[in-house]
């Protein structure tokens, strides 16, 4: 509702009030406020010694298979994917780098997928993850989005796929 209003306010007024705001708690909380809002998306394509690929099997998706994944909480991108991986498998990763960010829509998201690697712990199922499968590139299960494997094969060995701009992969 704020936001619909300030987008009434011309632009050079916004930036002259915010320079001149003597209260930053309070032009914190305007601008916070004024602002549209999203989810952070963290999500991994993360291998074994072998070089395959973890998937895990989603027992709340249509196509249960996909990469490791989760929402943010108020933590460091790379933290937030560690810990969904831990509760949701007893897995130990570690985070090498950030392959990707992306924006979704339906809802508005921002995805950022990482690369790691498993370094401990025993697949143990939860409410959300039933199995785990590494396997090798092309040599997909069932049941993994065509959007997941192009986007694996993008950041493992480069083939440039067709993902479009706005493409889903959660």
């Amino acid at each position: 509702m704020l936001s619909k209003l300030i987008s009434f306010i011309p632009r050079d007024w916004l930036v002259y009030l915010y320079k001149n705001m003597p209260f930053n708690g309070l032009k914190n909380w305007i601008v916070y406020r004024a602002q549209h809002k999203f989810l952070v998306a963290v999500l991994g394509v993360i291998t074994n010694e072998k070089g395959q690929v973890l998937l895990f099997k989603h027992e709340y998706r249509k196509q249960p298979w996909g990469i490791p994944g989760g929402w943010m909480e108020l933590e460091k991108p790379e933290d937030g994917l560690e810990r969904e991986i831990n509760e949701e498998t007893g897995l130990k990763v570690q985070i090498t780098g950030l392959a990707r960010a992306l924006y979704g829509d339906r809802p508005n998201r921002v995805e950022l997928i990482f690369t790691g690697r498993i370094t401990d712990g025993t697949f143990k199922p939860s409410s959300e993850i039933s199995e785990i499968y590494y396997c090798d590139i092309d040599k997909w299960p069932d049941g993994l989005p065509i959007k997941q494997r192009i986007l694996i094969k993008e950041i493992l060995i480069g083939d440039s796929g067709k993902l479009e701009e706005g493409a889903n992969i959660l």
